[in-house]
């Protein structure tokens, strides 16, 4: 790899791909009220709490699922420029370069040229406002996927390095896991899937993965459940494996999958990639005509990739890594799996997130086998012309911010409770933490639903009738 990013070509298309992810996340680093809830206030604390060495927090507070890789590498953010939200936006967006830099030298190894392969990146690299905001949103495990699974195909013969990173992924976020069945695809249909040395290096992997996994769960004990000074307490809240979490959460409908997945993709698939005139959400951004063109274009590709993966079949062992993100890889199977278990109105967007693979994987593998260099250039121009228009909702998302449009209510509350002296509160949670956060603790808010943080209610407790409550 070391020897790639001597390439001056790669090293420039690289540099433009993380000033392109700057460019469409400043605006969540520069306004702290730009998308900015309880839940991510809790990584923003424990994070807080383990940079000052009051709390060890393994998972998310509350539970023991989500391991708290966000907040742990946003330690080393808040060390240097203190427990702010543009501290914790900035340590996720470092990790949006990485994912990006992981994608542009996997596309560059399958033959792409550096900015060929920028172009299928784009569509990770440059989404719309509305979709960009998941990207650097501090919910424990939006982003994080995208990294375990590009460094699990790194690794993937090194069985040590695959079970020991695909156990940490899956305990930060159980998506990790549409990984293994990719994977296993791709050695089936090499053939090597049951080699004596494949298949002990899949045993291999699966002792490091247990190995793993119990050595995490064994640190529980020594971890802050719910905030500073409750190591090795049960959590209140729901706290569950990411096995349990999975099995509540499941609600397989084979029948239904063709209908659950069309309703998913031609709606909220379609709605990531500006497919959809979406004016409700984080930032208005797509448009409802795009959704056909999207269609014509997806149709198109997968016939024409279907042609020449067939005409070529001698050559797709050395376009793995762009089948990998493929549509019939990673994407595709977010998709099928998020639709088979879950009902179509209960869709939860983020989840969704690594479909983003799907449009990247199959725009890739199309440059890479298609030889007529005016059908390239039709394809790039394409991918070129969305860009361009994620750009223009991406500015019209800063300006609104940048011109003041969006107002800032709960500093101005911060502000106000700290010119009245206020040290304690009370709040129901999607105001409680926030406004903990925002204030950097000087304000403790209690929460009066759903509890996170057991130092806060002692808090507001010990202050009886005296507490101040917002409602």
């Amino acid at each position: 790899m070391r020897s790639l990013l001597r390439a001056p070509e790669l090293r420039a298309a690289l540099v433009v791909s993380w000033l392109l992810v700057i460019a469409r996340s400043v605006v969540f680093v520069v306004y702290e009220h730009a998308h900015f809830d309880s839940d991510q206030a809790i990584v923003g604390l424990m994070a807080k709490h383990l940079s000052e060495g009051r709390a060890f927090p393994l998972f998310f507070y509350g539970q023991s699922y989500m391991l708290g890789v966000e907040a742990w590498w946003a330690v080393p953010f808040f060390w240097v420029a203190g427990a702010t939200v543009a501290a914790l936006r900035a340590s996720i967006v470092a990790t949006n370069l990485a994912v990006v830099t992981l994608l542009m030298i996997g596309l560059h190894r399958c033959g792409l040229r550096p900015f060929h392969a920028l172009v299928p990146a784009l569509f990770l690299v440059f989404p719309p406002p509305d979709t960009a905001a998941f990207l650097v949103e501090a919910q424990g495990g939006n982003i994080e996927p995208f990294l375990w699974i590009l460094l699990l195909w790194f690794v993937r013969e090194r069985p040590f390095c695959l079970g020991s990173l695909l156990a940490v992924g899956f305990l930060n976020r159980e998506f990790v896991l549409y990984a293994v069945p990719v994977l296993l695809a791709g050695q089936a249909w090499s053939g090597t899937l049951f080699s004596r040395n494949r298949v002990r290096a899949w045993l291999f992997a699966l002792v490091a993965f247990l190995a793993v996994w119990q050595g995490i769960r064994a640190l529980e004990p020594l971890s802050d459940v719910m905030g500073p000074g409750t190591r090795g307490t049960a959590a209140m809240a729901a706290r569950g494996s990411q096995i349990e979490n999975l099995s509540q959460r499941l609600q397989v409908d084979v029948r239904g999958l063709p209908a659950r997945a069309w309703t998913i993709v031609t709606r909220d698939v379609a709605g990531l990639l500006g497919g959809r005139a979406m004016v409700d959400g984080v930032a208005p951004q797509g448009r409802g005509w795009f959704r056909y063109v999207l269609a014509i274009a997806l149709l198109a590709a997968i016939a024409r990739v279907g042609v020449l993966a067939a005409r070529s079949r001698s050559t797709l062992h050395a376009m793995s890594f762009g089948w990998y993100v493929l549509g019939l890889g990673l994407g595709l199977v977010a998709v099928l799996a998020y639709s088979a278990t879950r009902p179509a109105e209960d869709v939860v967007r983020r989840y969704l997130l690594l479909s983003l693979l799907m449009p990247v994987g199959l725009s890739a593998v199309w440059l890479m086998l298609e030889p007529r260099r005016l059908v390239r250039g039709v394809v790039m121009t394409f991918v070129l012309g969305w860009t361009f228009l994620a750009g223009i909702d991406n500015w019209r998302q800063f300006d609104r911010y940048a011109s003041g449009q969006v107002p800032n209510p709960m500093r101005e509350l911060v502000t106000a409770l700290e010119a009245r002296g206020i040290t304690v509160a009370e709040a129901p949670y999607w105001r409680a933490y926030k406004l903990a956060f925002l204030s950097e603790e000087r304000i403790m808010v209690a929460s009066s639903d759903v509890v996170r943080i057991t130092e806060y209610q002692r808090r507001a407790e010990a202050a009886g009738d005296r507490v101040v409550r917002i409602r």
